[in-house]
């Protein structure tokens, strides 16, 4: 795994931090997560996705994902 601080890519919109991740050949995983009672975001509706955290697993880095809006009703 490479010497470099992720958690700098924390905010980024999810195509901007895996452009970077490709460029620095970092192997990844995105995992999508909501609040409760949201519902899930689609798979190809990536557009307002933001990273949230960086987590290093095994053999690479997991982007847990979400969309901005996190109000509560």
């Amino acid at each position: 795994m490479s010497s470099v601080d992720w958690a700098l890519i924390i905010g980024y919109p999810l195509d901007e931090a895996v452009e970077y991740l490709r460029e620095e050949q970092q192997p990844y995983r995105v995992v999508i997560t909501a609040p409760p009672n949201k519902r899930e975001v689609e798979a190809d509706d990536d557009s307002e996705l933001r990273i949230i955290a960086v987590r290093p697993a095994s053999e690479c880095l997991e982007l847990v994902c979400a969309t901005c809006d996190w109000s509560v009703s």
